[in-house]
């Protein structure tokens, strides 16, 4: 089978010692086998620790502190464009054009970014921050932004604070060039859960939230235009707490729901067909500390990024079933903490 079969994927990694990573990674998948192979990297770029692609180009971010000038990348054919973050520690970002959000972990606020016509980012518009705290004094002394997305339905942008165990849905407008942002409703989550991740269904009526702290699944329900919280369980019931849940997917048929839980190395996952998700198999991740993983856009793949062991791993994936099985296959990147799969 020729390359241009082949899945493409781009690796966001860390960058500072003692990894060897230079920056955005590519690596390929055989259809064929799931046999995965290292390709030339795409750009250098210190810590691009999250990545998303439009059809315009895509986009991360060096995830320091703002004294080490913290900036926005975007690369496209019209080459590349920086820009810098007024936030520390950047770990996630999003886009619903004209606009581009950005997650910033270490200062908790989130700015965002007016895109012109072809994508490139022009100029910073927004900055949103809400104080908070939870009761993990080690890890949620004061917010932290982990994730931002941006609603397909509406004009709503949702924050979720792992700092603040809170959920926060803001409203956008744009009347006459003044580019506005308020924020409609907060959720607040189980004390100490540490929010860090969410997903939606299709309509935009069920999320389903990964807690990293206390390693939970929360399912957030859509009533009267407010959001529920109206079930939660463990990911990985009797086995210990590691307070490192990660990454989670869920299938495009929305059956089935994948959770990575890093300190086990496992993969949950769940049928989420009905009212309440229910537990179906736990995997081994083939690697160490699973930071991400991503569900191929046919659905028949599911790599992972293993960011301790410094290899990424692919598994063949039952669309019935959802099951998921080891190829036997793995391509070695150092530190890779972010999947995102080329193309349209």
């Amino acid at each position: 089978m020729t390359s241009h079969n082949h899945l493409h994927f781009y690796v966001g990694t860390y960058t500072d010692a003692p990894s060897t990573s230079k920056g955005i990674a590519q690596i390929s998948l055989d259809p064929a086998t799931g046999e995965l192979t290292r390709n030339e990297d795409l750009t250098a770029l210190r810590n691009p620790s999250y990545l998303t692609t439009t059809d315009n180009g895509l986009y991360s971010f060096s995830e320091t502190s703002q004294e080490e000038s913290a900036a926005l990348q975007f690369s496209s054919k019209l080459g590349n464009v920086f820009l810098p973050i007024a936030g520390d520690y950047p770990c996630h970002i999003d886009i619903k054009f004209p606009y581009l959000a950005v997650a910033n972990y270490g200062s908790g606020n989130v700015s965002v970014y007016l895109l012109d016509d072809n994508g490139r980012p022009i100029k910073a518009i927004a900055d949103l921050y809400e104080d908070g705290c939870g009761p993990n004094s080690n890890r949620q002394a004061s917010p932290h932004a982990h994730q931002v997305t941006f609603l397909t339905h509406n004009n709503q942008l949702a924050v979720v604070d792992l700092g603040s165990d809170c959920i926060r849905f803001y409203q956008f407008d744009d009347e006459n060039g003044q580019h506005t942002f308020q924020l409609t409703q907060t959720i607040t989550m189980p004390a100490g859960a540490g929010p860090r991740h969410m997903v939606f269904n299709h309509n935009e009526t069920r999320a389903y939230v990964v807690c990293e702290l206390s390693e939970t699944l929360v399912v957030l329900t859509l009533n009267d235009g407010t959001w529920q919280i109206t079930h939660q369980c463990e990911l990985l019931p009797e086995v210990e707490n590691g307070e490192a849940a990660s990454a989670i997917r869920l299938s495009k048929n929305e059956q089935y729901l994948y959770v990575s839980c890093r300190a086990q190395n496992i993969i949950s996952s769940f049928d989420v067909s009905g009212e309440e998700p229910k537990p179906l198999h736990t995997y081994d991740c083939h690697g160490q500390f699973p930071r991400d993983f991503v569900i191929s856009k046919d659905g028949q793949w599911l790599v992972v990024a293993n960011q301790h062991s410094n290899n990424i791993v692919s598994f063949h994936r039952n669309t019935e079933t959802g099951e998921i099985t080891p190829t036997g296959y793995q391509s070695l990147v150092d530190a890779p903490v972010c999947l995102v799969e080329a193309g349209n």
